[in-house]
């Protein structure tokens, strides 16, 4: 296995919020330590995470002008889409039964690179290692 890793954007929004498991943010951290690569629809979901977080925060601007730059260094890489990355998603949201095929460019993204996939969407979790998705891995895991 490669040790480049695909995350969602839920972990890497997670080192600057809270999570809903309450792992905190230096668990977050830790999966981030690996070269990060991420499909290009990743930087859409950070940003309005993030953006939604700030309009409930005092001085939501300054906030996300400083959080934002921060969590999206966390990629190492950004993988632009592509006609086959798509065609390799419709596969994968096919298998997965999912109503969109947002999820599946990062196991698309990530069994390309013959790397892990880590998430932190239960159901999604769940779902792909009923079809097979060995290389998916949840959030809560232990880090090595």
């Amino acid at each position: 296995m490669n040790s480049s890793i695909v995350t969602d954007a839920n972990i890497a929004v997670w080192t600057a919020i809270p999570d809903p498991y309450g792992l905190g943010r230096a668990h977050m951290r830790r999966i981030m330590e690996r070269e990060v690569i991420v499909p290009g629809l990743w930087l859409y979901e950070v940003t309005s995470t993030l953006y939604r977080h700030a309009r409930g925060v005092v001085e939501g601007q300054a906030w996300l002008d400083r959080t934002l730059p921060t969590v999206l260094a966390l990629a190492d890489e950004i993988v632009p889409g592509s006609p086959n990355l798509a065609l390799v998603a419709g596969g994968w949201a096919m298998r997965l039964g999912q109503g969109a095929a947002y999820d599946a460019f990062y196991l698309a993204l990530a069994e390309r690179l013959g790397g892990e996939f880590w998430t932190g969407d239960r159901r999604l979790y769940n779902r792909a290692r009923q079809v097979g998705a060995d290389f998916v891995r949840f959030v809560s895991e232990p880090v090595s």
